[in-house]
């Protein structure tokens, strides 16, 4: 009687009543004991009652564009299901326990009492539910216009792309092919050790994605191209200094390129540089053009994520399996990182769409191992909660800057540099996560330590 008692003494539009009333109150009410997963109420039904939390957690879910959305968390001294009877309506939204909870069922008598004490509190409190369901509304809104769009640029893009992609590998088989029909011709005209020659230097050329002789480091290529250019310039060769580049990433350095000459000679060397530089060049240009036609597809792909989210098959699952395969797959990224595992022993099932998920940590670990770079550390949680389980990435990297923390799961916002993302990443998993789990991601970041917080219920789906 007296926890009931301070709880509405808290609780708008009880506020208003005196003393005695609200002892009175306190003594007419019912107590309703709801377990996890319980609905207290569904869409379109009657209502009798309203209710004030006492204790544990319910959602709101009220349907939208995208489905059943969760519009609102409610806890402690919480009011719930007072509009349909002050309107007269049904429900308008469906109201279940994420944890088990205990609620004080009020009758619309002793509700309508006490608005006529406290109309203006009242009012003030539903107006601020009325914005917060709108907001998730139209936000669900403008994620059905966006998969829209982004289902529609996919497929344009798409098409071209694998188009593209398919060009740059006949191109790249057709050089080889191009190269074999050259050292066939060489063998039919040239010596052997002349026809050998022309092999070796063709066959550096076409062979592998980089060639061993280019180094990464900006000062030993420099000098290393610097050596090509004299080289070819003894050779008798113009415009020397601009062949050096592709000489060096055709594998031709300066010994390659003098044994040419003194195989082939002074009137016929320069022809063959020339020729093993253009099919360098021409493999190099594929390569590249390869490398930009998967970055489209890429793209494609993440926009068609995001149109066709919801889709997956549905099943009990370890959510721990997941991270540990979004590690695996993620392994060329995070290599010289630190991969800390704080996974809660006798983790519960939970019932989801398995691949949807993984989505969600793939894109949070990839964000993660981007932010933090070698010698950097990521933290991986997991542990129940409430009927639910939380899984947490953490990285000690250098924080989201405040102004963009709001803007994280927009789609199409990205803080990455341009052409690194397409700030699609963290907007999928949003949509995964909120919607189509009925969960929550959240996020709070300051220098050194970013934390992504995803909250599974257990029957999430």
């Amino acid at each position: 009687m007296t926890e009931i008692l301070d709880l509405l003494r808290g609780v708008d539009p009880f506020t208003q009543l005196g003393g005695d009333e609200l002892s009175a109150l306190a003594g007419r009410v019912e107590v309703v004991d709801l377990p996890a997963g319980r609905e207290l109420f569904s869409h379109g039904e009657s209502g009798d009652r309203a209710y004030v939390v006492l204790d544990g957690e319910l959602e709101v879910r009220a349907p939208g564009p995208l489905g059943v959305l969760v519009v609102a968390v409610l806890g402690r001294g919480d009011l719930v299901g007072e509009t349909s009877l002050i309107r007269g309506t049904t429900r308008n939204a469906t109201v279940a326990a994420r944890s088990d909870s205990r609620l004080v069922a009020i009758a619309p008598g002793d509700l309508k009492e006490a608005i006529g004490r406290a109309g203006s509190a009242l009012m003030e409190t539903l107006l601020d539910r009325w914005e917060q369901t709108r907001n998730q509304v139209v936000r669900g809104e403008r994620m059905v216009q966006l998969g829209t769009l982004a289902a529609g640029i996919a497929h344009e893009l798409n098409n071209p792309a694998a188009a593209v992609r398919r060009s740059s590998q006949v191109l790249g088989e057709t050089l080889q092919r191009l190269a074999e029909a050259m050292t066939a011709m060489a063998r039919a005209v040239l010596d052997p050790e002349r026809a050998e020659a022309f092999a070796q230097a063709l066959e550096a050329v076409v062979a592998g994605d980089e060639s061993p002789a280019a180094p990464s480091d900006p000062l030993a290529r420099a000098n290393l191209e610097r050596q090509a250019g004299e080289a070819i310039a003894r050779l008798g060769i113009e415009d020397a200094w601009s062949l050096a580049p592709d000489a060096v990433d055709a594998g031709l350095d300066p010994g390659v390129i003098e044994r040419l000459g003194a195989t082939f000679g002074p009137d016929v060397v320069p022809a063959v540089v020339e020729l093993a530089v253009a099919t360098a060049s021409a493999r190099r240009l594929a390569q590249e053009i390869g490398w930009a036609s998967g970055h489209m597809s890429k793209v494609a792909q993440d926009l068609g994520s995001y149109s066709r989210v919801g889709e997956a098959p549905v099943q009990d699952v370890d959510l721990t399996d997941g991270l540990e395969k979004s590690l695996s797959l993620l392994t060329h990224q995070l290599e010289g990182i630190e991969v800390v595992r704080e996974y809660a022993p006798d983790l519960p099932l939970v019932t989801v769409a398995p691949s949807e998920l993984n989505q969600v940590w793939t894109n949070l670990i990839a964000n993660a191992a981007q932010a933090v770079g070698p010698g950097g550390r990521i933290v991986l949680r997991a542990y129940p909660d409430d009927g639910s389980v939380v899984v947490e990435v953490e990285d000690d990297g250098p924080g989201i800057p405040e102004a963009a923390l709001p803007r994280v799961f927009d789609a199409f916002f990205t803080t990455k540099p341009p052409g690194s993302g397409t700030g699609l990443g963290l907007a999928i998993s949003h949509k995964i996560v909120v919607v189509d789990h009925r969960g929550d991601l959240t996020v709070e970041s300051q220098p050194g330590r970013t934390v992504f917080r995803v909250v599974i219920p257990v029957t999430a789906r």
